[in-house]
């Protein structure tokens, strides 16, 4: 031990005549120990961390299962009855899909993300609220009383903080709600929910079997697994299925683990970025690791005085070790500095892509993480110098003269170019890995959608069930808005629409007469509902046939209204429906599945098992998921079908102007309508790309970020071996000088070293990202893993950069003064 406080203390007096060295080892070490430490804390968060619920391993979320593939969500009878008669769940709760409601009551109208949930749902997951209490049996159901239970978020920002909000009363969609409780600043589940009201679980107010509506989590008796949960309610989806043939027909069962569902799609990228920013601490390492090695050449002369007064060659090696792990300890005090600023950052991210229900933050397991990532560095880039040093040969050393004392023998001198080399490397590896997601951020952002998104705006506008109860009064309420709108200057077109392109939607199956495919059977098709502007609006292109009119806006309207009328009644009878029906324009790859080398033109197809519907027109194709995804065969039907229920309606506009400035008087015209309606989420559709581009926006730039950082890292290193290397051979120089070589001969000595090591340093980085780059494949949008164009220009980039590091050291080479370097001994 007092051998260890000496070497401290000798460490401790070095220090003070090389503060430069110090100073660029520690800041090379804080940039990398900060960077892991960063992406820890959020690897930690997500992936490590057991969720902030009670006894979250037994939490599981519950799907339906169909004959698509996938898991999708539940019908309500069926719920009741999984609730019923499992025996593995202690508990289930089910709720809603998110929902915006306009906010009133004082100033201008809000929107709000709201959730509608069963009475325990707060009691399944185990929390508690921060004030107040959760829901309590009975709210929610007819004359149970209107209850809310508020964000902190949503608490801060509408009552400022205040503790008298409990009991107070807010107003949604027109209906008074009390709040009764307010979940603590962590808690953000679902993730974005802002208000959660409770649900009516009355079968009557659930809708019926086939209309797969709501989510569902569940809690798994003790000791129960996954697997036999999946299993109980395979059982009772079987059962389902022989007593409701119609409705049921393939419908299954899914559990999956509620950490897993949560992580599922952040795992991936998440490893990535931790696989890319340890390439940039052993950039860093290298890089230092060559800073010992030359400062461990000039303290050659040294080492062997201490050697020949008696030290050992393990006592010379842990001198240099414990320098070393110091040095990483101060590297990894200043990184912490810095992942607490990078962690910041991250957070002020509005649409960070990843599940945030545990707070991001530097907690004991990132501080472990961050010493032992101080060791390990300490070691990694102090075990060369300290074995290279400490094997001097003390004969040779005290009588070598000075200039060769600046360096070792080429051992030493091909272990810093075998390092350098390693830099540029590991750098050329993080730059095609960045290069490719760059090229991918930049062919999402061309790609074709189907829609022209120049000087298209959308926002969504929600009509409360109070004041708007009837399909009449809510076609009332947008033909106004529309004939309001589309008078404003500057209006091309102005359409409504339950959804907009890239953002998802409903789906539904299709019956074809006289077709028994099972390929047609088991397709999940698109639906959306728009009036006649609709794809003018978005100029989606007519192929055949016609678009909407106002006769078929009034003919589905009817049919509209004549369903209503049949599932009002306490036994609704489907054989009503027969003969009912609208028109239909459906996108061109839903006409090429369903009617392959056919006019589709005048064809009909049966949805919801009665319903006839009839082909006018086919449009292209327009992409309903998101812009990585294939456009999905999709059908559209009049607007006034889908005017029976609440739920946020979306205007498109078209405009001659720029689209935001349009968003003042769209307002005022809706306000003039109703002034308790807010306008929700106004965006262009640039906008709306942008959003369903913020993953790989992030990736695009904490990739990029960390590849120019090891770049830098690379470039320092490559000098500080070319500058180490000329002041080395100085002596040499000089005498070259003095017997007549030219300026251009020092020049190819010196930079033809470098171009070796340079050239070396891209074959196997080129080598190293081939492999490497197959690992990001599935973040890859339009471009090959292997891409030839990106592969070049990172190559002809670092290949200048390096260059450029050794501008410096080379000049320096051809000003060497031959009667200077001469009497240098």
């Amino acid at each position: 031990m007092r051998g260890i406080l000496q070497d401290i203390g000798y460490f401790s007096r070095t220090l003070t005549k090389s503060p430069g060295f110090f100073s660029v080892a520690v800041l090379t070490l804080a940039l990398g120990i900060g960077a892991n430490t960063a992406i820890f804390s959020v690897i930690n968060s997500v992936l490590l961390r057991p969720l902030p619920f009670h006894e979250p391993d037994r939490l599981v979320r519950l799907f339906e299962t169909e004959a698509a593939p996938g898991n999708y969500p539940f019908a309500g009878p069926d719920y009741l009855d999984w609730q019923a008669q499992n025996k593995t769940l202690e508990a289930t709760s089910l709720f809603t899909w998110f929902r915006r409601r306009n906010v009133s009551g004082s100033g201008q109208p809000e929107s709000a993300v709201t959730i509608d949930a069963e009475s325990n749902f707060f009691d399944v997951l185990g929390v508690r609220p921060l004030l107040g209490r959760t829901f309590t049996r009975g709210e929610g159901a007819a004359g149970g009383g209107r209850a809310a239970i508020l964000s902190y978020g949503f608490w801060q920002r509408h009552f400022g903080g205040d503790r008298a909000a409990v009991n107070r009363q807010i107003e949604l969609n027109s209906e008074k709600y009390t709040v009764v409780g307010i979940m603590p600043s962590w808690f953000n589940y679902p993730r974005g929910a802002e208000i959660w009201t409770p649900l009516d679980m009355s079968l009557q107010s659930l809708g019926s079997r086939g209309s797969h509506s709501y989510l569902a989590i569940g809690r798994l008796k003790a000791g129960v697994s996954v697997d036999q949960a999946r299993a109980d309610l395979a059982v009772i989806a079987g059962r389902l299925e022989k007593q409701f043939p119609d409705s049921n027909e393939k419908v299954g069962a899914a559990v999956v683990s509620m950490k897993q569902q949560l992580t599922q799609y952040s795992r991936e990228p998440l490893l990535i970025l931790f696989g890319a920013v340890a390439l940039v601490l052993l950039v860093a390492c290298a890089n230092v690791a060559n800073l010992l090695l030359i400062r461990a050449g000039g303290r050659r002369r040294e080492l062997a005085i201490r050697a020949a007064l008696g030290a050992g060659r393990w006592r010379v090696a842990r001198q240099l070790l414990t320098e070393s792990i110091l040095l990483a300890f101060a590297g990894a005090a200043a990184g912490l500095a810095a992942a607490w600023w990078g962690i910041r950052l991250l957070q002020s991210v509005e649409s960070l892509p990843i599940p945030q229900v545990n707070p991001v933050r530097i907690d004991l397991s990132v501080l472990l993480f961050t010493l032992a990532a101080a060791v390990f560095t300490g070691l990694l880039f102090g075990i060369l110098p300290a074995l290279q040093a400490s094997g001097i040969r003390l004969s040779e050393e005290l009588k070598s003269s000075s200039h060769s004392v600046l360096g070792a023998g080429g051992r030493t001198r091909r272990l810093r170019d075998a390092i350098a080399v390693a830099e540029i490397a590991l750098s050329l590896a993080l730059l095609v890995g960045a290069g490719l997601l760059l090229r991918s951020f930049d062919k999402m952002r061309h790609a074709e959608v189907g829609v022209d998104t120049r000087n298209v705006l959308t926002m969504g506008i929600n009509l409360p069930t109070a004041r708007y109860d009837t399909p009449v009064a809510r076609r009332a309420f947008f033909d106004r808005l529309l004939d309001r709108v589309r008078s404003s200057p500057g209006i091309q077109a102005a359409s409504m629409s339950t959804l907009i392109p890239l953002e998802g939607g409903s789906n539904g199956y299709i019956t074809v007469p006289g077709r028994d495919d099972g390929s047609i059977e088991s397709q999940l098709f698109e639906w959306n509902y728009v009036t006649t502007d609709y794809f003018r609006a978005f100029t989606i292109p007519l192929l055949q046939g016609r678009t909407f009119t106002s006769q078929d806006e009034h003919q589905a309207s009817e049919a509209a209204l004549k369903i209503r009328e049949v599932f009002s009644k306490p036994n609704p009878q489907t054989d009503a429906l027969k003969g009912l029906g609208w028109p239909t324009v459906v996108n061109r790859s839903m006409a090429r599945l369903v009617w392959p080398k056919q006019d589709p033109i005048g064809r009909t197809f049966i949805i919801g098992g009665a319903l006839s519907v009839q082909v006018v027109g086919v449009v292209g194709d327009v992409k309903v998921r998101g812009v990585r995804d294939q456009a999905l065969p999709q059908a559209y039907f009049p607007f006034t079908a889908a005017l029976d229920g609440p739920g946020s309606r979306q205007l498109v506009v078209k405009s001659a102007v720029p689209p935001m400035t349009l968003l003042s008087p769209i307002r005022a015209h809706v306000n003039a309508l109703d002034s308790t309606l807010a306008v929700v989420e106004p965006r262009t559709m640039e906008d709306v790309i942008a959003d369903g581009m913020a993953d790989t926006s992030l990736q695009t730039w904490l990739l990029g970020t960390f590849a120019a950082l090891a770049v830098v890292l690379a470039a320092v290193g490559l000098y500080s071996v070319m500058a180490f290397l000329v002041a080395q051979r100085r002596h040499e120089i000089g005498i070259r000088t003095a017997l007549g070589a030219a300026r251009g001969d020092l020049l190819m000595l010196v930079l033809g070293h470098a171009t070796k090591l340079i050239v070396v340093g891209v074959l196997a980085g080129l080598g190293a990202a081939l492999w490497l780059t197959r690992l990001i494949q599935s973040l890859l949008f339009g471009v090959a893993a292997n891409d030839l164009p990106t592969f070049a220009a990172v190559s002809v980039l670092l290949v200048l950069v390096s260059l450029g590091a050794c501008a410096i050291p080379v000049w320096r080479a051809m000003r060497v003064d031959a009667i200077v370097a001469l009497r240098y001994e």
